[in-house]
């Protein structure tokens, strides 16, 4: 009887041999030949699964996208008020060490995706997806305050509140998980207050 292979599976295997290899050697370092040692595998195995490595990166990027957004989602429901809406933001922080793990290897892709233009429609795609998930959680602080909020503006400086953790919480390992929520918390609550 031929071996069962689940598909599904060893791709997302390869995402997760992707994930080491950028965070061990960074984007540099990232290729078929050693996602493929990295997974144990032959590169002619990887590349079964995806022709080239733009495909590989592309993949990874969109597998590590829905990880984050299946988080994202259980915690939405429980974002009703300000504490909700501050854990259902801290999903996407480096808040602990698969988060970190996550947040470099998105850093170093969305980089990548500076002059690489498949990869940049990715970016482009989750940031629009990143940018409304802002704008939902300001629609809720002003729901919870009964205050009139300039949703724009504030939506653009909770985004960029919590580009900015994400970036400084994986580029420098002193900021405490903690003084990031703090950071948040307290940008959340002074919104919600007026100042």
């Amino acid at each position: 009887m031929p071996k069962l292979v689940d598909h599904d599976a060893r791709r997302e295997e390869i995402v997760d041999a992707v994930m080491r290899v950028v965070a061990r050697d960074g984007y540099a370092g990232l290729s078929v030949r050693t996602v493929a040692q990295e997974a144990g595998w032959s590169p002619g195995s990887i590349r079964h699964y995806f022709r080239t490595q733009q495909e590989l990166i592309g993949f990874a990027m969109t597998t590590l996208s829905a990880r984050v957004r299946v988080r994202i989602e259980r915690q939405g429901s429980r974002a009703t008020d300000l504490d909700g809406v501050a854990r259902l933001l801290e999903e996407i922080l480096p808040l602990d060490s698969a988060r970190r793990v996550e947040s470099e290897v998105w850093l170093a892709l969305a980089v990548a995706a500076h002059t690489d233009p498949e990869l940049g429609a990715i970016w482009r795609e989750v940031n629009t997806g990143l940018h409304g998930l802002m704008e939902s959680c300001v629609l809720v602080v002003a729901e919870l305050s009964g205050r009139a909020l300039d949703i724009p503006a504030e939506t653009d400086r909770l985004h960029a509140l919590t580009d900015g953790l994400a970036l400084h919480g994986t580029l420098r390992p002193r900021l405490s998980a903690a003084r990031m929520r703090a950071a948040l918390r307290t940008h959340l609550a002074e919104l919600a207050a007026g100042r």
